[in-house]
């Protein structure tokens, strides 16, 4: 059954997308992946380097405004102070 989403689900998910452009833009990989939970582990959303490269990945069954707060947080670590951030995410980074 699908989820209903609220008109506020709505705008973090518009403002997720252009934290998500925004941050390839930037040589980050994003990846949205639904992270597997089993007996004996978890696995965590978070960022990493993967050949030099950095990537974050985001566990998609999170609510849209944990995705949203994981994905500012890994691009304040990583944007230098060079690169134009877009007004309508300002606030966020």
């Amino acid at each position: 059954m699908a989820r209903k989403t609220s008109p506020k689900d709505n705008g973090q998910e518009n403002l997720f997308r252009e934290l998500r452009s925004f941050a390839e833009q930037c040589g980050i990989e994003v990846r949205c992946e639904k992270l597997p939970r089993d007996f004996g582990y978890r696995v965590r959303s978070g960022g990493c380097v993967v050949r030099g490269k950095k990537w974050v990945i985001v566990d998609r069954t999170l609510p849209a405004r944990d995705r949203l707060d994981l994905l500012a947080d890994e691009l304040r670590e990583s944007v230098d102070g060079e690169l134009e951030i877009p007004a309508s995410l300002q606030p966020f980074l």
